[in-house]
Parts: structure tokens; C-alpha cells; sequence
């Protein structure tokens, strides 16, 4: 199969002989879905998703970017289904330190929970309930040893500040606890159906605390793993270099690794899929890109990548379609891949999944490409607002507000390493500017995903796959025009 079969398809009108004329092309911003018939309630939606080995419970991985995507976003996004896709412009071995931090992390687990002794006055422990607007206490030894636990519930703190914890606590005969090898499932399984068991202290055979599980951080999670660990990336580059951290990344039980290009129909990127390809098959998925046509994606797919990304020029800081004049709108670009998926699937040919890179901001846009077509959505603007993010990590909500910039920005060039080979790109592509700030990812993560599973129910699609069908039927899209967009703001300047 060709590009030209596709296009073809999709816009007789420019091969009819003629001068062709500028076909049109749609973002998401102006696509809706239209409702129809529906008996799917949205807790009925199933959101997974699999791109070869890997598989995710909602179909979201954060852009390999500076500001976004390091060790504490790939914990926080794989513990709530997704994957973060580390950064790569970065030294290698702080790239693959970030990965191993990530692997051996355990979802939910609270590493380094505040604890107290039990020689210390209850009012020590009334100052840090009230300073970290927590209501349990592990007690330890000067060594570590868990000795007991104390509860708020417990403990009437105005006529007995005096006296000293180890009255009030629980203590280590009376707990439940587990060891850190216990599986997650075993784990959740516990906090949610045993009885007074609302905590679970981990220790070692020393009986030394690991940390802590607290069962109200067990209802909105459901992480995605990889051969047992968390299902975490890595992007990488070009250069035959790059090989050797992905053989080390695999070795450590990486998921996805992204060979991350600004333009990924050309010989450099091709070349490099085919080299990971192989040490990757089995182990982990092999996604490669971007593009913005037909022929990158079917290039890409004979080289055998798992998955596509698409998207040049349409991310929400990117400017490279306005200086360079180069770009596709997201909607059309997907429609585009996604007949060439299916011919390519008919024809028994390595079909590779779609993933969205740019203008995913939110949960409406992420329900216009995966009806569009796509399989998995990446996102900057969207996650960066986290707590998690680098650049929270980094410099915390100034103002209740995070800092954003693309990688292809004035401050981002300016910040490449000497490592990164051949001419220093100096033109900028992207933007800076500021983005709200939302709290931890898993506080508001999953209300975002009920708005996707809202609109998979308007169309009568309980999964991806039933999602892709409706969006291939007549009649499912709807242009709105920029007064349409418009319209909900109109309303409430009138009232």
C-alpha cells in the first residue's frame, strides 16, 4: 500500500486532473461528536489500551519534555493507569537513574511517612496531625523499629497533652502489616475488603518501617504495570549512541521507548526504529515519530514500530506551523492514519497504533482523537500542571501557576547540554508561559477521565475499539464553527 491510495480516498477532488487546490483541514478544538443512542452508562467505559507489549489502563503518556515528565510523574501517572515517557534531554545517566527510581517505586506506597517516638508528649503529635493534615502516625524506635501507631480517633488531645504517645498508641501486636515483596493486588485487596484495615505499615524481616499504605489513596487508582514493576518509558534519540541506555533501560524492565523526533519521516528516525526494533520485541513497545503524513506512517510501520505519533506544528506551545509554514490540524491528520491502519490491517500488513502529540489539553480534546482514530493520547500542557511534574518539582506553583515551555523554545535550546551531537539548533519553535496549578496528579486525574468515559457513553461506545467504529460511521463528527466554539462563553458574557 501507498500514501497516494489513502489521500485519494479521502479527497478524489485534488486527483481529478485539475490544479489542485488546498484541501481543508480540522483541529480538534472544532470537532464535536454527535450524540446518539446510547444504553452505555460512563462506568461502563473501559479506557485500556495496548500497544505491543504494553498495556494501559487509561490511554494517556506525558510528553518527553523538561518541564514534565521525570522519576515522580512517571510514578504518579503509572499508578493511575497511565505512562510518562522520561525526558531524554538529559545525561543518559541521569535518564536511566530516573528510570530505575521509577521501576522500584510501589504505587501508593508513602515511602517516608512523618513518625514519632513514644517517649514524646502528645502534643508533639497534635502539631504535625495539624501541620500535614494527617490522621495517622507510625510510632518507631530511634531505630526504626515499628513499635505501634497512633490515631487521631484515638486520642483526646485537650486534657492529656502532657502525656506521652506510647499511652495512646496502638501498639505493634494489635497492627496488620505487610512485607514489601507483598504484590499491589494482595495489598489493595486487603485495605478494601478486610475488616479494621484501613492502614497497612510495611516492614522488613528486621520489623523496620519501609513505609506506609493508607486505604482512601486505594479508590481512584488502578496503576498499569509492566512484568510487575511500573509501566514507565523513555525517549531517546537518533544516534547509534542512544543504543546502549536502551539496553540498559530494557535490562532495568523498561515499557515503551519513544525515539522522540520533531520530524520522523526521514532516514534518521527509520533507521533507528529498525535498530531498537529488534532489541526491544517482546520487551517492550517501540513507538516512533512524529509525523504528518501517510507515507511517515507507513514507513515507520514497515520498519516495525508498535506505535506512530503523530502531530507536527499543533501542540499548544509549539509554533513551528506559524515560522516554518509547515503543519497538519490534528483531527485531519488522524483520519488520514487511521484509514491507512485499517487498509494496512486488511491487507495483513504491521498496522502500528495512533498516538496523538499535540493540542491534547484536556479530556474533550482526548475524546475527539480517540474517535478520530487514535489509540493512546500524549500530553504536556495537561500534566504539567500536576505536582508532579519537573517543573513543580523544580520550582514549585508560583502564584498557583506552573511554568511550560516546548522544547523547541528560546529557553529550552538554550539550556541543551554539550553532549547532544552535530550543530546547536538556535531558531526557536515554541514558547514559554504559565499553566494553573492543579495539585497531585491522582487528586484530579480521574475526574478527567469520567469526562472521557462521558463522551465514549454519548456515542454508545463501551472501549477504544467500539470508539474507533463510531467514529468511521456517517454522521459522527460535526464541524463547529468558531461562533459554535464560541457560544457556551456568549452565554454567560450576556448573563
Amino acid at each position: 500500500m501507498n500514501a497516494q491510495e489513502v489521500y485519494k480516498e479521502l479527497y478524489p477532488d485534488s486527483f481529478n486532473g485539475k490544479s489542485p487546490r488546498p484541501i481543508t483541514g480540522y483541529t480538534l478544538n472544532e470537532i464535536r461528536i454527535r450524540p446518539i443512542f446510547s444504553d452505555i452508562v460512563p462506568q461502563q467505559v473501559s479506557l485500556g489500551s495496548k500497544i505491543g507489549p504494553a498495556i494501559l489502563n487509561i490511554p494517556l503518556i506525558s510528553a518527553a519534555m523538561d518541564t514534565v515528565s521525570g522519576p515522580d510523574m512517571a510514578c504518579a501517572l503509572s499508578e493511575v493507569g497511565g505512562c510518562a515517557i522520561i525526558d531524554r534531554a538529559k545525561r543518559p545517566e541521569v535518564q536511566l537513574g530516573w528510570i530505575k527510581q521509577a521501576l522500584e517505586s510501589k504505587p501508593c506506597l508513602v515511602k517516608n511517612p512523618k513518625t514519632l517516638n513514644p517517649d514524646q508528649p502528645l502534643e508533639y503529635a497534635w502539631d504535625i496531625l495539624r501541620e500535614h493534615d494527617i490522621s495517622t502516625v507510625p510510632i518507631v524506635s530511634a531505630d526504626n523499629i515499628l513499635l505501634g501507631i497512633l490515631f487521631s480517633h484515638n486520642i483526646a488531645f485537650k486534657d492529656h497533652a502532657n502525656e506521652l504517645i506510647e499511652k495512646w498508641m496502638v501498639p505493634f501486636e494489635e497492627l496488620k502489616t505487610e512485607s514489601p515483596e507483598t504484590p499491589f493486588e494482595k495489598i489493595k485487596d486487603r485495605l478494601l475488603n478486610e475488616q479494621e484495615c484501613s492502614v497497612l505499615p510495611v516492614i522488613d524481616a528486621q520489623r523496620k518501617l519501609q513505609g506506609i499504605y493508607f486505604m482512601q489513596d486505594f479508590f481512584d487508582v488502578n496503576p498499569s504495570t509492566h512484568n510487575g514493576k511500573p509501566l514507565v518509558g523513555m525517549a531517546v534519540g537518533v544516534h547509534e549512541t542512544d543504543l546502549e541506555r536502551v539496553e540498559k533501560a530494557l535490562e532495568m524492565g523498561i515499557g515503551m521507548i519513544v525515539i522522540d523526533s520533531s520530524h520522523g519521516n526521514c532516514q534518521a528516525v527509520i533507521k533507528q526504529t529498525k535498530r531498537i526494533v529488534p532489541l526491544a520485541k517482546g520487551k517492550a513497545a517501540v513507538i516512533a515519530g512524529n509525523v504528518a503524513d501517510v507515507d511517515g506512517y507507513i514507513r515507520l510501520a514497515e520498519a516495525g514500530a508498535d506505535g506512530v505519533k503523530c502531530g507536527i506544528g499543533s501542540g499548544s506551545i509549539c509554533t513551528t506551523s506559524s515560522v516554518t509554514g509547515a503543519g497538519v490540524p490534528m483531527f485531519s491528520l488522524i483520519r488520514e492514519l487511521s484509514l491507512a491502519r485499517k487498509k494496512m490491517k486488511e491487507a495483513g500488513e504491521n498496522a502500528p497504533a495512533i498516538i496523538s502529540d499535540g493540542g491534547i489539553n484536556g479530556p474533550g480534546e482526548m475524546v475527539i482523537a480517540l474517535a478520530a482514530g487514535s489509540d493512546l493520547c500524549m500530553a504536556g500542557k495537561w500534566l504539567v500542571s500536576a505536582k508532579e511534574s519537573l517543573s513543580c518539582q523544580k520550582n514549585g506553583a508560583q502564584n498557583g501557576y506552573v511554568f511550560y515551555r516546548g522544547m523547541a523554545s528560546k529557553t529550552a535550546i538554550d539550556a541543551r547540554v554539550s553532549y547532544r551531537y552535530g550543530k546547536q539548533k538556535r531558531a526557536a519553535e515554541g514558547v514559554e508561559g504559565m499553566v494553573e496549578y492543579r495539585g497531585p496528579l491522582k487528586t484530579w486525574i480521574g475526574k478527567d477521565m469520567e469526562l472521557v468515559q462521558g463522551g465514549f457513553a454519548h456515542a454508545g461506545a463501551k472501549n477504544i475499539e467500539e470508539f474507533h467504529n463510531f467514529g468511521n460511521q456517517p454522521m459522527s463528527f460535526i464541524r463547529f464553527t468558531s461562533f459554535g466554539q464560541n457560544q457556551i462563553s456568549t452565554r454567560v458574557e450576556k448573563l
